[in-house]
């Protein structure tokens, strides 16, 4: 198909296509169309697919303008968009210069919403502040994470010494609780471990500490007020508790059946796998906290517009996730501009912020491969309990571009945090 255009710039992010076809191309596009429906059509006493051709036109010409409008149409606009130099953000908005006719010239317009070509400044001395938690030594947190997993998988043994026990040991306890003077049915144990490293109530490692074997003591415990059993969270209760045994935890050695009972063949593909899985979850950290200040400040020093159509798409999406966490009589309509206004704001920094990102990774030559938005993709599916097919499934192919977007926006951050001043908080700061 033949075809000439034109490119009006409407404004700094939309534009219009004004496109002509000349006649010769309008009336081979009828006669594709009319030939296709020939083969499937039923005219009465004709055989399926062997009606003439006049009668195909006689019957079906509605059908036949509509489809060779929409082919002549979607191929001119297609092979138009193809040689732009800058990026489609909208569907167009097709408009008919004339009437669409079989040996005619026919002209259209095509208005869609672009990204602005912009150029961002100044990224290079963004300084961002950070708790000191998140400057982690990989090798350290590594094996950190990987005594913790051989502990979890160790075993005890009972020391026979008679020695008090000891924070770090492990004690084998038995006892009721009561309340008010009253037993509570259900909330005694018997023959129960419990670590002494300081991830129990504290007022029950520290009554448990110094005790020797077969020792009975009564002590008061507050439960704090986020204590998983609702029937005793806040209250102030009595234990009392026998130490039946003193024991030692064992670490499991690091060793081909510590790796399989972790789900692996061998130590060396442990180690990869944790170090992969903490270096990630560290950087998704990181760019969590410094997102919303690198935007920020990049915003501050670098205004430009963007296409209206992608702040109300962002609207869109905010207000069906909000719905999704209500009951259906709360949620609210999405054409309801008072609560679009309210989303409006907040969405036109979203979208600018991502977009100067956008521009940071060009200027910075950063790009994201199919395995690395697969690998993010398996990750968050794996994260959710769900097969990643599912996922494409829920939302359709759009969600390979999500996953891609999420990527390229961690690296971007990662990438500015190497050259930004980062300052880390002190950890007085950390806890307010």
């Amino acid at each position: 198909m033949t075809f000439s255009s034109t490119i009006e710039e409407v404004n700094s992010t939309r534009r219009k296509f004004k496109i002509s076809v000349p006649a010769s191309s309008i009336k081979d596009a009828f006669q594709a169309v009319a030939t296709e429906i020939q083969k499937t059509a039923e005219i009465r006493g004709f055989r399926k697919g062997k009606a003439p051709a006049t009668l195909i036109r006689k019957f079906y010409m509605g059908d036949i303008v509509k489809k060779a409008a929409d082919r002549v149409i979607n191929d001119a606009y297609t092979n138009v968009s193809k040689t732009v130099d800058f990026q489609i953000v909208s569907h167009p908005h097709i408009e008919p210069e004339n009437q669409f006719e079989e040996n005619k010239d026919f002209e259209f317009s095509a208005t869609v919403d672009i990204n602005p070509k912009i150029e961002i400044k100044d990224y290079q001395n963004i300084v961002v502040k950070m708790n000191k938690n998140l400057d982690i030594d990989l090798d350290a947190e590594v094996e950190k994470l990987l005594n913790n997993y051989a502990r979890a998988l160790g075993k005890t043994e009972k020391d026979e010494s008679g020695r008090a026990i000891v924070k770090g040991d492990v004690a084998n306890v038995s006892y009721t609780v009561s309340h008010n003077g009253s037993l509570l049915e259900g909330k005694e144990a018997k023959n129960q471990l419990i670590e002494l490293n300081g991830s129990n109530i504290a007022a029950i490692e520290e009554a448990i500490v110094g005790m020797k074997a077969s020792e009975t003591k009564e002590f008061p415990v507050e439960l704090p007020e986020n204590f998983a059993d609702a029937e005793l969270k806040g209250k102030t209760v009595q234990f009392n508790l026998t130490l039946n045994s003193v024991e030692t935890l064992v670490p499991s050695a690091f060793d081909e059946d510590f790796a399989k009972r972790l789900g692996y063949p061998g130590m060396e593909e442990v180690r990869k796998n944790l170090r992969e899985t903490i270096k990630r979850s560290n950087e998704e950290a990181r760019s969590n906290v410094a997102f919303e200040q690198v935007v920020d400040q990049v915003l501050s020093t670098n205004d430009f517009e963007v296409a209206e159509s992608l702040i109300e798409s962002t609207v869109d999406r905010a207000i069906a996730e909000a719905n999704s966490r209500v009951a259906k009589e709360n949620q609210v309509k999405t054409d309801n501009e008072e609560v679009r206004a309210k989303y409006r704001d907040w969405a036109n920094k979203q979208v600018r912020g991502i977009l100067a990102l956008g521009h940071i990774a060009r200027q910075e030559g950063i790009s994201v491969t199919d395995d690395e938005m697969l690998r993010d993709m398996a990750s968050y599916a794996m994260a959710n309990r769900m097969d990643p097919q599912q996922l494409v499934k829920r939302a359709g192919a759009q969600v390979y571009d999500e996953f891609r977007g999420q990527v390229m926006i961690r690296k971007v951050i990662a990438k500015i945090l190497e050259i930004a001043k980062v300052e880390y908080l002190p950890e007085s700061a950390e806890s307010k």
